[in-house]
Parts: C-alpha cells; sequence; structure tokens
C-alpha cells in the first residue's frame, strides 16, 4: 500500500481541477454561446475592454475580439457606445452585432458624476446616468458600472457614508426605472 504524502495529495487535487475546468470549458465551446441558450450553468466569461483599451481599437473590433476569443459577454465603455452613434451608426446595429457574435452586453463603463457633494454637479451627474443607461439598455445591456467619480473631490478625504447611500439609492431608482442594475464600485 502506497502511502499519501501531502505533495501527492496537492499534485492530484490540482490535476484534477485542471482536468475539471478543461471538461467545462470544452463543454461551453461546443454548446451554443448564445445568452441564456442551456450554458449558464457553468462560469461565463466577459471582456472588460478596459483590458485592450491600449490596442486602440474600434468598439466594432472589440466585440470581434471577444467573440473570438470565446468569451459570452463584453463589457465596453460608454465613451466607446457613444463615439460609435456619433459616428452615424445605430445603437439597434451595434445590439445586432453584438448578438450575432453570441455576446451579451454584461455591463458597461461610465464615469457619471452621481456621488459629487455639489448639488448641481450630482444633478446632472444623474442625468448622465439616466442617458448612459438607456443608451446601455438600447444595446440589450443589464448592468453598469457606477464608480464614485467626484466623491473626494475637496480638500477633505472624508465620506459621509449615509449621503453616499442616498446618493446611490437615486441611482438604483433610475437604473429599477430604466431596467440597467447599476454596480457600485468601492475605488
Amino acid at each position: 500500500m502506497t502511502m499519501l504524502t501531502r505533495r501527492s495529495l496537492l499534485t492530484s487535487s490540482v490535476a484534477a481541477s485542471a482536468v475539471s475546468l478543461l471538461g467545462g470549458s470544452l463543454r461551453a465551446q461546443q454548446s451554443d454561446k448564445s445568452p441564456g441558450a442551456g450554458n449558464d450553468s457553468g462560469p461565463r466569461y466577459c471582456l472588460n475592454t478596459s483590458t485592450i483599451r491600449g490596442q486602440r481599437l474600434s468598439l466594432e473590433e472589440e466585440i470581434d475580439l471577444a467573440a473570438e476569443c470565446g468569451y459570452n459577454g463584453i463589457e465596453p465603455w460608454l465613451r466607446e457606445i457613444e463615439a460609435y452613434r456619433q459616428s452615424g451608426k445605430s445603437l439597434s446595429d451595434l445590439k445586432k452585432r453584438i448578438a450575432d457574435h453570441g455576446l451579451q452586453v454584461e455591463s458597461a463603463i461610465g464615469f457619471a458624476q452621481w456621488i459629487v457633494d455639489d448639488e448641481a454637479q450630482r444633478k446632472a451627474g444623474l442625468e448622465q446616468m439616466k442617458h448612459d443607461m438607456d443608451t446601455l439598455q438600447q444595446i440589450g445591456g443589464i448592468r453598469i458600472a457606477a464608480p464614485p467619480v467626484g466623491m473626494h473631490s475637496g480638500d477633505s478625504p472624508e465620506v459621509d457614508l449615509f449621503a453616499a447611500a442616498d446618493r446611490y439609492r437615486a441611482v438604483l431608482e433610475i437604473g429599477q426605472e430604466i431596467g440597467v442594475t447599476p454596480q457600485v464600485e468601492a475605488w
């Protein structure tokens, strides 16, 4: 009888985990890639396009790349979506391109100043967030990053967490109205 050492146990565990992950990955590649088409039981992978910003790809190229690499979803920047729209292209065409590639817009990255202390800035930030959520909803997006842009404006690094919670609630209410979930980010 062979004695099981800690090293052999760890080696076996790592090997078993790798085989399990590889098997799941292969099953996902063989299944229909469209969102909600039976591949929801395993992990879904989403390309956060900020990881490739230095490549200066167009939004269409980022979508192509995400699909070619086997991602299930994509998280574009709202600036890219706005640039796409301002170039004369339609959001409905963008939505179709994303769906045709078997992708879901899991989230998007925007920088609306919804949390700032200045009431006029915050009001403008909430309007920007509303615009961003509406844009995102038009391309099938379901979530939006809600980073605390401008939270530390001024001289004081202190944050009133109750005010921040109230401000986030306002963002949540907009999201509920539009059908896009804002995800607060802690920086």
